[in-house]
């Protein structure tokens, strides 16, 4: 890599992306090596969990670039403040990041594909362990044609109980009968999304009759327990929270958060959210629904595990390149 000093004004470059993509990565080198060659130049790096990405995407256009009707890729750049129309301009994503670093500064990146793909993996797995909590992954399916997967963090630091029950169905779970009873073990895979409530949320985890009838927790067939905390609030997207028909009525059943719902704090037990999956969250969400708010097609939980963010093998150092 090099950089010149170009004869254009300098600015504050902005990338923003998902840290755990390799292209935010090789984007994030190159700005902050020429923000370090180039006294005049500030990188402003918004280094985000792939759906806080998503959702500053989602809130950035076309609002902030009226010229631009649609922004795809896991890497946005931008130059100068979007909130003053006249003082900044959209650059793109990493590939157009990389050419106009080539052009104003004549930077070249040789890096191997493979290191910033190793990077990309650390910087997932340090958040990971910084938290101190668990993740697992929920497909989802349509017609038996798998369209994606949630990425879940657990708070199971704020809600461990609720927590263990959760990752109870995710594994599978007898509710404490004997492992021989005929259909004793119960899990999320294969469950309905039984409602989908536009713009607001949608329900699945009934693992007893998939209609939104059944009630049992891990803790014993047909058991409920009590609402454990309310500290989590429901103020964002792909916020998890239990589905309760009374107070302290917590059993099987979860919504995922389509949007803010303010109206079920201190009512509704929160204890995760979706961190990767708001694609898959606005597929459903455009289902067709019967009056009952039960989807048309057939959308259920497909394949769902725990999951740990362990590197296959140690990243090369640039010297190794």
């Amino acid at each position: 890599a090099g950089a010149r000093r170009p004869l254009l004004t300098m600015a504050v470059i902005t990338v923003a992306g998902k840290l755990n993509d390799a292209s935010f990565q090789q984007a994030k080198k190159a700005v902050e090596f020429l923000a370090d060659a180039e006294p005049g130049l500030t990188a402003n790096v918004l280094s985000l969990l792939p759906i806080d990405y998503d959702l500053l995407v989602q809130r950035l256009l076309p609002d902030a670039f009226p010229s631009v009707a649609k922004h795809v890729g896991p890497v946005l750049c931008y130059r100068g403040d979007p909130q003053d129309p006249d003082a900044s301009a959209y650059i793109g994503g990493v590939d157009a990041l990389l050419a106009w670093c080539r052009e104003e500064y004549t930077y070249e990146d040789a890096t191997h594909k493979i290191f910033y793909e190793r990077m990309a993996k650390t910087h997932m797995r340090g958040v990971a362990e910084k938290t101190g909590r668990e993740y697992c992954a929920l497909e989802v399916a349509v017609d038996g044609a798998t369209q994606g997967t949630l990425l879940v963090e657990l708070f199971t630091d704020i809600a461990p109980r609720t927590c263990a029950n959760f990752k109870a169905f995710v594994r599978g779970t007898t509710c404490g009968a004997e492992d021989d009873e005929p259909g004793a073990r119960k899990a999320y895979e294969g469950c309905p999304v039984h409602r989908v409530a536009r713009d607001g949320w949608f329900q699945t985890g009934d693992v007893l009759d998939g209609d939104g009838r059944g009630v049992t927790s891990s803790f014993g067939v047909g058991s409920v327990f009590a609402d454990e905390t309310f500290k989590v609030k429901h103020d964002a997207p792909g916020v998890l929270s239990m589905v309760s028909g009374k107070k302290h009525g917590n059993g099987c059943q979860f919504l995922v958060a389509l949007a803010p719902l303010p109206f079920l704090d201190g009512r509704r037990v929160a204890f995760g959210r979706v961190i990767d999956g708001l694609r898959v969250m606005k597929l459903v969400n455009r289902e067709m629904v019967t009056f009952t708010e039960k989807p048309v097609r057939d959308v259920r939980l497909g394949k769902c595990e725990m999951v740990t963010f362990a590197l296959e093998a140690k990243a090369p150092t640039e010297a190794e390149e």
